[in-house]
């Protein structure tokens, strides 16, 4: 952490431990399970809440403002959605396929759009809230013909069509005064995924912690911020040797525990995340105000679950 101390730039830091979450993990299993499920949105917003109380930048904890209400509301709306596209095929099967192919367009658009924006509307810091004014129409249009090139390619294009979502969610979220931006080419991400493809297993998965190190450093390091005058790039310092340490023991923790070990290596990757993110210097964050930004509710956040939709960026 020294190339932190000699930048003098704010830092993140991140303070969960593994018995707490282990604690609050077992607690909402079973409640989710003496409930049937219904407890899930509760679980999911009290994990959040503590994550996003537990890491901290410029010595100030993030907080979550989501709740187990509004999230149960959207549980039910995403799977009422997804009961009622299931309900057409006992209805009339030729309607049903025209359903079904809309619906494999449109609900991970859904997800993948309003999963993003709960998160973001729903987190603060110093009092102030993360911003998001994109469109779903317009992020609807850029989608589906994304989504049918990646499909036509067989999953080649899925590295530009990634890099073009991330673009768009991330030029759409503003903190404060700063707006966030991304540069980062689908050219660039195809090579590391190939790579990572072709390394995986002839070295018997030992190449995935440098595959998710490199994928990490990608995002953050073509990830700028942008206050109208000035624009600072993010910058990562997670090297090779930390990440496979890191990562590597992890593997090994969760493993050789029969997976009983996965709240501390959760908590020791999160920390390895944060503590290795430099923030730009150019900017007073002490200053920065509250802005206007429409908030969403949680249908989407919840049909990203369903769906297994995941937003690893």
């Amino acid at each position: 952490m020294e190339h932190l101390e000699q930048q003098g730039s704010p830092e993140f830091n991140f303070y969960g431990k593994g018995s707490k979450f282990f604690g609050i993990a077992i607690v909402n299993f079973l409640l989710t399970y003496i409930t049937l499920g219904l407890y899930y949105p509760w679980a999911k917003c009290a994990i959040r809440k503590y994550l996003w109380g537990e890491t901290e930048f410029d010595d100030s904890a993030f907080t979550f403002h989501g709740t187990g209400k509004e999230m149960f509301r959207g549980f039910i709306i995403a799977y009422g959605i997804l009961l009622l596209c299931i309900a057409c095929f006992f209805i009339n099967p030729i309607v049903a396929i025209g359903v079904f192919l809309i619906a494999i367009l449109i609900l991970p658009a859904l997800a993948i759009f309003g999963a993003w924006r709960y998160r973001v509307t729903r987190t603060s810091w110093r009092g102030i809230y993360f911003t998001f004014d994109g469109d779903f129409r317009e992020f609807l249009n850029m989608y589906v013909p994304q989504m049918l090139l990646t499909i036509v390619t067989f999953g080649i294009y899925g590295a530009w069509m990634r890099v073009k979502l991330q673009r768009y969610l991330f030029e759409h979220t503003q903190f404060g005064q700063l707006r966030l931006g991304f540069t980062g080419q689908g050219s660039d991400l195809f090579v590391i995924n190939l790579v990572g493809f072709f390394l995986m297993y002839p070295t018997l998965f030992l190449y995935v912690p440098i595959f998710m190190k490199k994928r990490f450093n990608f995002t953050i390091d073509h990830t700028y911020l942008d206050d109208g005058e000035t624009k600072a790039y993010l910058d990562s310092i997670l090297d090779n040797g930390t990440a496979f340490k890191v990562l590597f023991t992890n593997g090994l923790l969760v493993l050789f525990t029969a997976g009983l070990g996965f709240p501390w290596a959760l908590m020791r990757t999160m920390r390895m995340y944060f503590e290795h993110v430099i923030m730009p210097e150019e900017f007073d964050y002490n200053a920065l105000e509250q802005q206007p930004g429409y908030r969403g509710g949680a249908v989407g956040d919840e049909m990203a679950d369903i769906l297994d939709v995941g937003l690893d960026f």
